[in-house]
């Protein structure tokens, strides 16, 4: 997904605007709140920011650009959002936003379901595998999106976890964040007793979509399974997530979902501009100024 002409930046295209930052800061205060301790002094959203830049451009933390704040600070806030689970509970709280600003309801009733295979590297040996049907070694993203495109939930294993056994603990984490969702389109890696698993489990119906029958050779678009295809397509093009750098599988997973929060924070203020003749006037002449 491009980023949006209209929205302007004064250092990098990856920085929060003031717009967003609005937006996000009560969310951290409500999911990780201040309580104890001696008072901050670093500014949470340029630590916000280095994350973002860094989630984007694929650097190494000792490459951050020295205008943010120091890199091991940067990667405490960050390696400790991962173990709170607090990126997972803001990615949630931004979906939500996001599907009200689109004039639909906060919680899904639908999913899409699939797999990225994606390559090692030295420091993601650790709970790595070898997936035989892509001929790939490293790790497997297992996501759900709305039918929108955008993560409900993610987890990342081995990638020789097969996909009907890694799915079980996606659908239970789906769950454990919202439970209005009864349909799910899966492919067909997802046949047999997970569909009855799933039926039993949570009353959710896991819909195979077939390939459809057609004389004409090449690729063809499928019905529902195109959106997830596309939404791999945009978190790739987070350099981050080319590969798995990571050495934990839930910091490679948190990586997914600040990508998603970048994206979805992207999409509202998009959607608020389009909706407002007066703020699209306001930022295309913030972006000739």
């Amino acid at each position: 997904m491009p980023w949006p002409k209209e929205v302007p930046f004064e250092r990098y295209p990856s920085d929060l605007t003031d717009e967003e930052w609005k937006l996000l800061e009560p969310v951290f205060e409500e999911v990780e709140p201040y309580t104890t301790g001696r008072p901050r002094t670093t500014d949470l959203r340029e630590i916000v920011n280095a994350i973002f830049y860094l989630n984007k451009t694929g650097c190494q933390w000792r490459y951050l650009p020295k205008d943010f704040p120091n890199y091991k600070l940067v990667s405490y806030y960050y390696h400790k959002w991962v173990d709170n689970n607090t990126w997972e509970e803001i990615n949630t709280a931004i979906h939500r936003c996001l599907r009200k600003e689109m004039g639909r309801n906060e919680n899904p009733s639908a999913g899409i379901i699939d797999t990225q295979t994606v390559k090692g590297t030295p420091e993601s040996a650790k709970e790595s595998g070898f997936d035989g049907g892509k001929l790939i070694k490293g790790r497997k993203r297992h996501i759900i999106v709305d039918t929108m495109g955008y993560p409900i939930v993610t987890r990342v294993h081995a990638a020789n976890v097969y996909d009907g056994n890694g799915a079980r603990e996606v659908i239970r984490a789906l769950f454990s964040i919202v439970d209005t969702v009864k349909k799910i389109w899966a492919d067909g890696t997802y046949r047999g007793e997970f569909i009855d698993w799933a039926k039993q489990q949570f009353d959710c119906v896991i819909e195979i979509v077939k390939k459809q029958e057609t004389e004409e050779p090449g690729f063809h678009v499928l019905p529902r399974r195109w959106v997830v295809e596309r939404t791999f397509a945009w978190i790739n093009r987070f350099r981050r997530l080319s590969k798995d750098y990571e050495r934990k599988p839930e910091s490679s997973n948190s990586h997914i979902y600040v990508a998603s929060i970048r994206l979805m924070l992207r999409r509202i203020f998009k959607e608020r501009a389009a909706n407002n003749p007066e703020d699209a006037a306001l930022l295309k002449e913030a972006v000739t100024a």
